[in-house]
């Protein structure tokens, strides 16, 4: 009665290990990240939810939320694939 996880079962452990394990990704990707990544991570995020409460729980999923998951999936895999070559920054050394 007085132990840890009294009342748990085997899948709530694992929905709870898999929520820490989804922390520590959010908290990597904030570190190592870039901003633009960031934003595209987190409209991915929303979207993936809407769609699986869609299919799962049986939520509202109107034409105006697939036009936006289309403009997200689009700018995620236009911003993956971009082949623009990177500028490189000048570095000011003293050296000539």
């Amino acid at each position: 009665a007085g132990y840890i996880g009294g009342g748990w079962s085997w899948i709530t452990v694992i929905v709870s290990l898999l929520g820490a394990a989804g922390g520590l990704l959010v908290a990597l990707s904030i570190k190592y990240g870039d901003a633009i990544l960031k934003t595209l991570a987190t409209t991915g995020a929303i979207i993936l939810s809407s769609l699986l409460d869609h299919l799962c729980l049986g939520g509202s999923f109107t034409p105006v939320m697939m036009i936006a998951g289309v403009q997200v999936v689009l700018a995620i895999f236009d911003y993956t694939f971009d082949k623009t070559p990177q500028e490189e920054e000048e570095t000011s050394s003293p050296v000539k």
